[in-house]
């Protein structure tokens, strides 16, 4: 099993193909922390052969820079069904994060975990904002 893509966003759905607004980006910024964002979503498209698909075990966590978890792990199962014809079938996901409440300023990242197989890590820091401009 392999990811096609993977990304954070501000708004996603995960149908037969992906539909996804403010793609891509890795950095919030705040005006004090504890910062809360309102909301943003994750994006994740895999690709299984016909030897890897069905029904797998899935977890996401989001972690800050020491390694502790910032909200409990997003635990379930995705299933990459059979691929009808040829040698493989894709899976999506589109998981929505709300209100989460980053303690401090730094690094954190997202970890997409297949059956105990870390697949994808994705960085997000949260700074504080700009002010505004001094002269």
């Amino acid at each position: 099993m392999q990811v096609d893509f993977a990304f954070i966003c501000d708004y996603a759905e995960a149908t037969n193909k992906i539909n996804a607004l403010g793609i891509g980006f890795d950095t919030i910024f705040a005006q004090k922390a504890p910062a809360k964002h309102p909301s943003f979503f994750l994006v994740i498209q895999m690709r299984a052969t016909v030897v890897e698909a069905g029904e797998k075990n899935f977890e996401v966590h989001l972690i800050d820079e020491d390694g502790h978890e910032i909200v409990p792990a997003l635990i379930g199962k995705i299933n990459i069904p059979r691929p009808p014809t040829g040698t493989e079938n894709t899976g999506r996901i589109a998981l929505r994060y709300d209100n989460i409440e980053f303690p401090r300023f730094g690094a954190y990242s997202i970890h997409a975990v297949v059956e105990g197989h870390e697949m994808v890590r994705i960085p997000l820091r949260v700074l504080q904002a700009p002010g505004p401009a001094q002269g």
